[in-house]
């Protein structure tokens, strides 16, 4: 079934989506599948991993705040710098540009996508053992021992922007 992009083209650009939910949901493979789609169509798009900008294990919510300003800017039309996060040197990383003007769609993915400026909002769900097993598949034991906290940090981002999930455009859920 062809996707009907008739929206895009109309729509302020960059057209900006958030994917989000907690971790091992499947936001990554649903910005993949949404990707594929869209370059399909010929749209331009370029996917933003939040997990390349959280610094750290305990560095969800300052994450999430720097996405915020990243899209705040994207929508006024300037252009938005990121520092990527080294998880191997566990230090920042290198620095990135995200200019609007060359961008037709933002696929930002990750937890807390939807917190920060977004047209599209959808959050992916799953059930807490597939979402475990599944982020153990993808990060091996590194991710194990960092389980709870993260889930903790999840708790209360969620909690903190209740209203903005509550208003989300879409719910996919994942089995």
């Amino acid at each position: 079934m062809p996707l009907d992009t008739s929206t895009i083209s109309d729509a302020a650009l960059p057209l900006i989506i958030g994917i989000d939910g907690r971790s091992g949901s499947g936001k990554t493979r649903l910005s993949e599948l949404l990707e594929q789609s869209l370059s399909t169509e010929g749209i331009g798009v370029r996917v933003l991993n939040l997990d390349s900008i959280y610094p750290g294990w305990d560095g969800l919510e300052e994450g999430t705040k720097a996405w915020q300003k990243i899209s705040r800017n994207l929508r006024e039309g300037k252009p938005a710098n990121y520092r990527e996060w080294d998880w191997h040197a566990d230090a920042p990383g290198t620095e990135h540009t995200i200019n609007p003007a060359q961008e037709t769609v933002i696929i930002c993915e990750g937890v807390g996508a939807i917190t920060g400026t977004c047209d599209v909002r959808i959050v992916v769900k799953a059930p807490d053992e597939l979402r475990y097993r599944r982020a153990i598949d993808r990060d091996g034991e590194t991710y194990r021992p960092h389980w709870e906290r993260w889930a903790a940090q999840e708790e209360a981002l969620f909690a903190t922007y209740s209203a903005k999930y509550a208003q989300a455009d879409f719910i996919y859920r994942t089995a």
